[in-house]
């Protein structure tokens, strides 16, 4: 379209005036701040499957230490028979005696912890943050 129009202007007129540029700018840059805070939460979402894995790998360590231990879970990881890896985005986890949270593992910049419940049920303690990470 814009060729067809070029025969019917004249050499004067041709080329792309401020306004539209700053339009186009400003166009992109709401863009791309609507597009930053997604963008941002699927890039964390990713980095907390790390500590989803190691609290479900917990879970059945702290499963299989209660069947051996009247119903006991350990209250230490040394009492587990479970190899933690290490950690990219996680400081390492804790192991408790109790059904309500079995283990929990703190994101390492402090942002969030997840725990699992011995129904394996995780959970979060900074809903903010947390609602949009899908826990």
């Amino acid at each position: 379209m814009f060729l067809f129009m070029i025969g019917f202007m004249d050499k004067e007129t041709i080329g792309v005036t401020l306004f539209e540029l700053l339009l186009v700018i400003i166009i992109i840059g709401v863009i791309a701040a609507l597009a930053f805070p997604r963008f941002f939460y699927v890039i964390e979402k990713s980095h907390a499957s790390e500590g989803v894995e190691v609290l479900r790998s917990l879970l059945a360590a702290q499963r299989l230490y209660a069947f051996d231990n009247n119903g006991n879970y350990a209250s230490s990881l040394n009492s587990l028979d479970v190899t933690i890896p290490s950690l990219s985005y996680f400081n390492q986890p804790n192991v408790f005696n109790n059904a309500a949270a079995v283990a929990t593992i703190q994101r390492n910049t402090g942002a969030y912890t997840l725990s699992i419940n011995s129904n394996g049920d995780i959970s979060c303690d900074v809903p903010s943050i947390c609602s949009k990470l899908g826990f």
